[in-house]
């Protein structure tokens, strides 16, 4: 028999064991979306996964643990590589800036995350563990990010002294909200929508103006720059 053919037959679960946490939380950001957290069942993810019910119960034990590690996965797995970012950084903050918010966006755009946000917010009742994980370690690493380039290019003179750590929340909020509220629009509008890349580029316009020293301010010379 062609061993070649017999590994390609095989079933997923079967093929690839060192892959089957990451499949099975794939699966998982699409089903709860899909679904929602009280709908959806272990069954549901694997069977999206190919895998069987006692393989996701395996790794993830409960349909709580699992929708709290997907949270965590889908919305904040790349921290670590931020936060690199900004202790090895050599160029301008405002470059900087830009890039992480570019990351976090293109983070919380993977298929099914904006539909996997509305479900976490209407499910923190029934969900407190995904509360926790927003609330807690994980979630707070992204706005320290943003906190920290914000502080160190005002330390550089290139930002206006401003409150460092509501600014980097108010930015977190604003990208979350643009891609939630597009979501939402997309269910009830029947018209065309700006472009998500366009809103964005809006955005960092906006916010690199107001936070650039050599930029005017609201009040600032009478008016608005």
């Amino acid at each position: 028999m062609d061993t070649n053919t017999e590994t390609q037959d095989a079933p997923r679960w079967q093929r690839r064991p060192a892959e089957r946490p990451r499949e099975i939380l794939d699966a998982a950001a699409l089903v709860f979306g899909e679904r929602g957290f009280e709908s959806a069942t272990l069954a549901n993810v694997a069977e999206r996964a190919g895998v069987s019910p006692g393989t996701v119960q395996y790794y993830f034990s409960t349909k709580a643990s699992l929708f709290q590690e997907v949270i965590a996965d889908r919305f904040f797995s790349g921290a670590a590589e931020d936060e690199a970012l900004l202790i090895n950084h050599r160029g301008t903050y405002a470059e900087l800036l830009r890039h992480l918010i570019e990351r976090m966006w293109t983070r919380l755009n993977r298929p099914g995350n904006a539909d996997l946000l509305l479900v976490g917010m209407a499910s923190a009742p029934s969900c407190p563990e995904a509360g926790q994980v927003v609330s807690g370690e994980k979630g707070a690493r992204c706005p320290r990010v943003f906190q920290g380039v914000i502080e160190a290019g005002i330390r550089q003179g290139e930002f206006h002294p401003v409150n460092a750590g509501h600014m980097a929340r108010a930015i977190g909020a604003s990208v979350i909200g643009m891609l939630v509220g597009r979501q939402r629009l997309l269910r009830a509008c029947r018209g065309p929508l700006p472009e998500p890349g366009a809103v964005l580029k809006e955005f960092l316009e906006l916010l690199e103006r107001g936070l650039a020293k050599g930029a005017p301010r609201v009040g600032e010379g009478g008016g608005v720059a």
